[in-house]
């Protein structure tokens, strides 16, 4: 009896090895099939990065920067690097790469939303799971940028963590960054590896329309976005520094700089509280004047009517265009307006 019990549990063992083994070599070879739509989006991106193209005008930013800048409008050296979810940690990032690969950066377009400032909601979601960081790079974002020790991919609650934390987050990213199973639960279990199809059909659209995508698509939005539901700005140290270490170094390599705000819809711009509205605004003073090199559309705030909005957060096709020929006004001074070139400000 003892030994076809220890024969069971050998069998059982050798089972669950060789299954574990089979699960772990589809986490590695088959991401399309399980993550979400984002991921070919970000995948195609950071290709981008690394080859040699000539592109010497690039866009960052979050995806209301992904929605609503065509590249295709401002011209043909242009294309669109902005990433779903996306803060100034990783353009930061996406600019000191391009520049080790060696690319030649003209034009440097920026765009964050209010609330990318406030956290980034998709750091261990996005960013590590789709290896955006190499560990090197987690390392170095926990160690050195993080100087306030600040959870930054929450927006309230515990704001900081002991500093002996800090070995637990980095072996969360080890394990997340080599696609351990217990990591990717979620997706594989949502998934069924039956996104592939989808995702591909995404990585092709997102390549031929140099990283332009519809996230909404009505033909106008009420709906109030994340912003609006806010009652103070309250942006992380480790965000709103990314975006400054990346004025410097676009400003030692020569890069002219030029920060725009993608509108709110109209609904949300009302919506928006008065504690919330004096932060953002305040942000954007306080950087405007420490970086005069960097040239700022606007003051932070701005709106379209809604009719120009696919869903609560993302312009729709006309607002692309709209807003893509006013960014084109401020890139090419000389450029003939066009009458839906007026963008309409909070200036007051």
């Amino acid at each position: 009896m003892k030994a076809l019990i220890l024969k069971f549990l050998k069998q059982i063992s050798i089972f669950a090895i060789i299954w574990g083994a089979i699960i772990y070599v589809v986490c590695l070879l088959l991401p399309y099939h399980y993550f979400n739509g984002e991921y070919p989006m970000w995948k195609h991106k950071m290709e981008i990065i690394a080859q040699k193209n000539s592109f010497n005008n690039l866009i960052i930013g979050d995806s209301r920067a992904i929605a609503g800048i065509d590249p295709h409008i401002l011209g043909d050296s242009y294309y669109n690097l902005a990433l779903g979810g996306g803060t100034p940690m990783e353009g930061f990032y996406q600019l000191k790469k391009s520049l080790q690969e060696g690319k030649k950066i003209d034009t440097l377009l920026i765009s964050y939303a209010p609330i990318h400032f406030e956290q980034s909601e998709m750091f261990w979601d996005r960013q590590v799971k789709y290896n955006f960081y190499n560990l090197n790079e987690v390392e170095e974002i926990f160690t050195k940028l993080n100087t306030k020790n600040e959870i930054f991919w929450e927006y309230d609650g515990s704001r900081y963590y002991k500093e002996s934390s800090e070995s637990d987050y980095l072996w969360k990213a080890f394990f997340t960054h080599y696609k351990s199973p217990m990591t990717l639960r979620a997706e594989l279990s949502k998934s069924l590896l039956l996104r592939g199809y989808s995702n591909y059909k995404i990585y092709d659209e997102i390549k031929a329309r140099k990283g332009s995508y519809d996230f909404g698509k009505k033909e106008f939005s009420h709906e109030l976005n994340v912003e609006a539901k806010r009652t103070s700005f309250s942006p992380k140290n480790i965000i709103l520094s990314s975006l400054k270490e990346t004025f410097k170094l676009a400003k030692e390599n020569h890069i002219t700089v030029i920060y725009v705000s993608l509108p709110m819809n109209k609904s949300s711009y009302l919506a928006l509280k008065d504690k919330y509205r004096t932060g953002v605004l305040a942000m954007y003073g306080t950087l405007q004047t420490e970086y005069p090199e960097v040239i700022f559309k606007d003051n932070g705030l701005l709106y379209y009517e809604d009719k120009f909005f696919g869903d609560n957060s993302h312009l729709n096709k006309n607002g692309r265009e709209r807003f893509s020929l006013e960014t084109k006004k401020i890139l090419q001074p000389n450029l003939t307006p066009t009458p839906n070139s007026l963008a309409i400000n909070s200036f007051n």
